[in-house]
């Protein structure tokens, strides 16, 4: 029997955040995810122009050690961040006394950690040599939200920002390099034979450094991602006339992205998650699910998982989208393409799953190859879609390329896609 191998490659700058163009150099497998310490320090101050609002200061040192947080902040702050910490640390380690609280933890005689708060001040600390991998990867969380509490959202999202300009100069170098690379390999074929192994020599070289520079570049673009960074491909789209969502369209032909996503913003906004509903990002990958900075917590999934589910969108259906005023990108996870191109074939809308195809799936119409297909047509394919974990928006294609790939997603330019390939 012959076999075939099927490749499914993600291919969402920042969404998912952990991989980068097509044209760019595959990034390999990640390893099974493990705890590292890195040693790192952050501080900043900044005084308000308000004069009773007082001033902020936060530093924070990260080493291989410990964890240690201090933050100065005004006393508005204080109800807030102590929510934060009541709800994050165990009671039975907290002591109060007057408006100061106090949660310490020890182990065989050995304080694993401090944290203290008053009106005005915050001091944490956390022993790493001490303190299990999972408390420390939650102290560090625990200390980007406070972070978060104390400087507002403006702070996170210029820090996102620098992250995003920093990846997507990473990409460019990276790109430039690949083509540096092929250059060469073509000099090399037009000299001697005796240079020829010097010239593959320094095209390796080249194309080992590029690739360091995109996985490097995926990384950071992550990090942006969660901050709630939009990496230069998808403002790009967003920046398009073809991904514009009428709101206008109120379920037509089964399409309920629509009404799903009036609902789930509206939800957002009075959760205070987002401020506007004309500036969403929200980037789902393995580590959570974050929108606009903000990571939801398993009670906030699951709320809002509950009000797609009312629009046949199902849990298991992972995906991110950005929206900036009218326009939407929707980049599906874990899209069942495959299974999707199958069904075609089994209700006879494709003849085969090698032939070449064309569906410009924008919600309320699909254009097949060129031609518009009824609204009836519209109706099957649209619940075929959602029950493969296909969400159709504006401006979003599926293809059978010539050389048998499926491709889901948004063509950027002739040589760039963003969404999943399926390589056969």
């Amino acid at each position: 029997m012959k076999t075939k191998a099927i490749l499914t490659v993600h291919i969402i700058l920042f969404l998912l955040g952990n991989t980068v163009l097509a044209q760019t150099i595959p990034t390999p497998p990640k390893p099974p995810t493990t705890h590292t310490s890195s040693s790192s320090s952050m501080s900043y101050s900044r005084s308000s122009s308000n004069n009773s609002s007082g001033s902020i200061s936060i530093a924070i040192s990260n080493t291989n050690d410990s964890y240690k947080f201090k933050a100065k902040f005004p006393q508005k702050k204080y109800s807030e961040l102590l929510s934060v910490l009541k709800n994050e640390l165990e009671s039975k380690k907290m002591t109060k006394s007057g408006n100061s609280y106090s949660w310490i933890s020890n182990a065989d005689e050995n304080e694993v950690y401090n944290v203290n708060l008053n009106s005005k001040k915050l001091v944490m600390f956390l022993d790493k040599n001490v303190a299990s991998d999972a408390l420390i990867t939650k102290f560090e969380a625990l200390g980007k939200t406070l972070k978060t509490v104390i400087s507002g959202n403006d702070e996170t999202k210029r820090e996102a920002e620098e992250l995003q300009r920093e990846a997507d100069r990473l990409l460019r170098d990276a790109e430039r390099m690949k083509r540096e690379a092929a250059r060469i390999q073509r000099e090399a074929k037009r000299l001697e034979q005796a240079n020829l192994q010097s010239y593959k020599d320094d095209a390796i070289h080249i194309a080992e450094e590029a690739k360091r520079l995109a996985e490097k570049a995926a990384d950071i673009s992550t990090k942006a991602s969660h901050k709630g960074a939009i990496s230069a491909p998808l403002k790009m789209l967003l920046g398009s006339s073809k991904t514009i969502l009428s709101y206008s369209i109120q379920n037509a032909n089964n399409y309920t992205w629509p009404n799903a996503q009036t609902e789930l913003i509206t939800a957002l906004l009075r959760d205070k998650i987002i401020q506007s509903k004309n500036d969403v990002a929200c980037n789902a990958d393995q580590t959570g699910v974050y929108i606009n900075g903000t990571k939801l917590t398993n009670t906030q999934i699951n709320q809002y998982k509950s009000i797609l589910k009312k629009y046949n969108i199902s849990s298991e259906n992972t995906f991110s989208f950005y929206k900036t005023g009218q326009n939407i990108v929707i980049l599906n996870d874990n899209a069942k393409l495959t299974n999707f191109l199958k069904k075609l074939k089994e209700k006879g809308y494709i003849s085969s799953l090698k032939e070449k195809l064309l569906l410009e799936i924008n919600g309320t119409t699909i254009i097949k190859n060129g031609k518009t297909i009824s609204a009836k047509d519209v109706a099957i394919y649209n619940t075929l879609l959602l029950q493969n974990n296909i969400i159709p928006a504006p401006g979003k294609i599926i293809e059978i390329t010539d050389s048998n790939a499926y491709k889901l997603g948004y063509t950027l330019n002739s040589k760039a896609h963003l969404g999943t390939w399926v390589m056969h």
